[in-house]
């Protein structure tokens, strides 16, 4: 059994050796570096805080034998202390029994301290990640998470007046917050369902490295909103809108893509508009199905794992098995091993 401790500076390096080595990527092409490091005593002061006040994400290794066998990251979801997510493992070879250690040591670590709900989003071709997560460690499949990319940007025929549009105001997160857990099938609620806090604009917006730019739709006549979509962007170049309406208003998809291409006009002429798709919604389906038929592509499927605390974690056999790599940040994100995660 491996022994686990939390990263330390003097581990980067053999790190980065491992992974170089089971990815095949170079040094430049990575995402793994120092900046995964959450410097001393920065990290000293994160590790012993209470989940309600921690500020940066915690990484772990896994060592046996004197090497470094596998590595794990896990974070909160923003502003929401008790729904942590794992953003990144990497297991040397035959490392599923590692895999599993590492996470059930996060799981009864965090839920210990407070946590309710631990997620993952996995790569529906990564059947190695899929496998460790539902077979070795007790997470339950909630449906899907699509990316679809708009092959031709292009505008068309509105069906709502402008003025049904209107900037998000944080007094609206509470309406947002009901309107996507509304949205949510009742059995997987429990696990995805956010908080108001959630949805709320981050002070100081523009100094971190993804910018959001929200909205809401108005029924100004019943004083009334119908539906909340955000525009997400990590380089002003591609463009992630999320959207989320209420039954009523879902046929307004249309114009809601309308709004998003003029909204980021504005700011880009060239410019890459993708749209996430949320299975595990009701109206999933229909949206898929608006989408494959108005010019977008399915570029990425990811499968939605979650854990909730008080189910107890399954123990399985032992397997054997091959090499894995998995992050939520890539600069390949063609590379199978490597999930490229785009947070709401």
């Amino acid at each position: 059994m491996a022994k686990i401790r939390n990263l330390a500076f003097k581990d980067i390096s053999k790190l980065k050796k491992m992974i170089s080595r089971i990815s095949n990527l170079s040094s430049a092409d990575m995402p793994f570096g120092y900046r995964t490091y959450v410097p001393f005593p920065l990290n000293f002061i994160n590790r012993i805080l209470p989940l309600s006040l921690k500020f940066a994400h915690d990484s772990y290794v896994a060592i046996e034998d004197g090497k470094i066998c596998g590595f794990v990251t896990i974070k909160p979801q923003d502003k929401n202390p008790q729904s942590w997510r794992v953003s990144k493992l990497f297991l040397d070879e035959n490392g599923y029994d590692t895999g599993r250690q590492l996470i059930s040591y996060i799981i009864a670590k965090y839920g210990a301290m407070g946590a309710n709900t631990f997620s993952v989003k996995v790569d529906e071709n990564h059947e190695e990640l899929l496998e460790l997560f539902s077979k070795g460690c007790g997470f339950r499949a909630c449906s899907t998470e699509q990316l679809w990319k708009m092959e031709d940007i292009k505008l068309s025929a509105p069906s709502l007046d402008k003025g049904f549009f209107r900037p998000f105001k944080n007094s609206d997160a509470s309406t947002a917050a009901g309107i996507h857990n509304e949205l949510i099938y009742p059995h997987f609620r429990y696990s995805l369902a956010k908080t108001p806090a959630e949805f709320e604009n981050v002070i100081f917006n523009g100094l971190y490295k993804t910018s959001f730019f929200k909205y809401v739709i108005e029924d100004r006549s019943k004083h009334s909103v119908k539906g909340y979509f955000s525009i997400q962007t990590n380089d002003n170049e591609n463009f992630i809108l999320s959207v989320d309406l209420v039954s009523a208003f879902d046929d307004y998809i249309n114009d809601v893509i309308n709004f998003a291409i003029n909204r980021i006009m504005m700011r880009k002429k060239v410019f890459n508009l993708y749209f996430r798709n949320k299975k595990y919604q009701t109206n999933g389906a229909k949206i898929e199905k608006y989408l494959n038929d108005n010019g977008f592509k399915n570029v990425k499927t990811r499968i939605v794992l979650v854990k909730d605390y008080y189910k107890r974690i399954q123990e399985n056999e032992r397997y054997s098995k091959p090499a894995m790599a998995f992050s939520d940040i890539s600069r390949k994100p063609a590379f199978k091993n490597i999930l490229n995660e785009h947070s709401l």
